[in-house]
């Protein structure tokens, strides 16, 4: 069987003591009645002691006791001290917490010798920690996302755009940008772009569905405008898959091909187009920059954007709301991971650590004293929701064990008194 704690022994000691004294007590007074004449003085003494540790066991007994509940359950006036006096304990308890233990100058002093800094680091040492901070942060940027969708933000990158498209550069300007970034690496991999993605859309089984539609149209037009032959030939199923698959077959190729070849033909000619059209602008030639001004009026008078925004906006919303209510997707990970070196980079500044520092301590200081009787109303409510008897067996559970030893002890001061006594009443006869 498994031995019983510590502190359920210890819970004995004081009625144990009691029980030697007593015990000792009446051996010894029966020992006087047989003992040799010559024994009865020290034996007398010995009593003298056990009876006196009776005494002192029994009163401190009584004392203990009387803490919690009646002796005997007689009531004694002045016991049960606990419940009795139960209002004002808590009262004391209330004022003892609030205004010695954790009182405003008694925490800030505290506050001073701490550095949030540093705990706010080891913290985010932890990555489930960093986990948890990440989330309200990922739920914060899912709200702010939303407002992507609202028609205020559409209009108002409306407004930005066309706002841009009336600053585009004067012609000389514009000439200068146009010949320098004509053959620059970022304008080689936008066409190498464009020209793969003309590519997939050639191969697109859409694609060729819609040229079909075109190639039945163009032949009705023809048939009505008085042709016979050549609407004849369009509109045979036949003939249209083969046109179709040579269109879109060499479309691919050659279009697959200028998105490899850095001179390939197509990409040539679309740079040397692009540089006549600059040369006649940088020369000043009066229809080029006629056409300049009318492209730059079409697109800040007639291009219509709100809806191309407002539909983009609508797939950013979505797509942020989407990944960040993953924790495990890219975009929730670099969050959780720029939140958390973020701050240790803001924190490993010694001027922003100071600044960190001073403001958690002033702000938990200025928060400590607003609110600091809270503390109060907290130790009150819990000990006012505990009835007398829970109160009385709390209390004593936490202080029971080492009243045993105030048992103990008046056993064994009481016994040593006694034997004083008895040896100074020896002495003095």
């Amino acid at each position: 069987m498994a031995s019983r704690p510590t502190s359920e022994r210890r819970s004995h000691i004081g009625a144990v003591s009691l029980a030697i004294a007593a015990t000792g007590a009446i051996a010894t007074r029966a020992a006087l009645a047989f003992a040799p004449p010559r024994w009865a003085p020290w034996l007398e003494i010995v009593a003298a002691g056990f009876e006196a540790g009776v005494v002192g066991g029994l009163a401190d007994w009584f004392a203990v006791t009387a803490l919690f509940r009646h002796p005997l359950g007689l009531p004694i006036p002045h016991t049960a001290i606990i419940a009795n006096r139960r209002e004002k304990i808590i009262d004391g308890i209330v004022q003892m917490v609030e205004s010695d233990w954790l009182s405003p100058d008694v925490i800030g002093a505290r506050l001073t010798r701490i550095a949030p800094s540093g705990l706010v680091v080891d913290w985010l040492g932890d990555a489930e920690h960093a986990g948890r901070l990440g989330a309200p942060v990922r739920d914060l940027l899912r709200a702010v996302a939303r407002i992507l969708g609202e028609p205020e933000l559409s209009g108002f990158v409306e407004r930005l755009i066309r706002g841009r498209l009336r600053d585009l550069p004067d012609d000389d300007t514009l000439a200068d940008w146009l010949a320098t970034a004509v053959d620059s690496d970022a304008t080689s991999t936008v066409m190498q772009s464009m020209a793969t993605s003309l590519a997939n859309l050639a191969d697109r089984p859409t694609t060729a569905d819609e040229l079909q539609w075109w190639i039945e149209r163009s032949a009705e037009k023809l048939r009505e405008g008085g042709k016979r032959v050549l609407p004849f030939f369009l509109r045979r199923t036949f003939v249209q898959r083969k046109i179709i698959e040579a269109a879109c077959s060499y479309a691919s190729s050659e279009l697959r091909s200028a998105a490899r070849e850095p001179e390939h033909p197509l990409r040539r000619g679309v740079k040397d187009a692009v540089k006549r059209f600059t040369a006649r602008l940088a020369a000043g030639d009066p229809t080029t920059r006629l056409q300049v001004d009318r492209l730059r009026v079409a697109l800040t008078e007639s291009l219509d954007v709100e809806p191309v925004v407002r539909d983009l906006l609508g797939r950013v919303r979505d797509r942020l709301d989407l990944e960040l209510a993953d924790p495990a997707s890219d975009l929730s990970r670099f969050v959780e991971r720029q939140l958390r070196q973020g701050i240790r980079d803001l924190l490993s500044d010694p001027v922003r650590r100071d600044a960190f520092d001073t403001w958690v301590r002033s702000s938990a200081i200025d928060l400590l004293r607003r609110h600091h009787h809270q503390i109060g109303l907290t130790v009150r409510e819990n000990l006012d929701a505990l009835d007398t008897g829970a109160l009385v067996r709390q209390i004593e559970g936490r202080v029971g064990n080492d009243l045993q030893y105030i048992r103990l002890n008046g056993a064994l001061v009481g016994g040593l008194i006694g034997l004083g006594l008895a040896v100074v009443r020896w002495a003095i006869r």
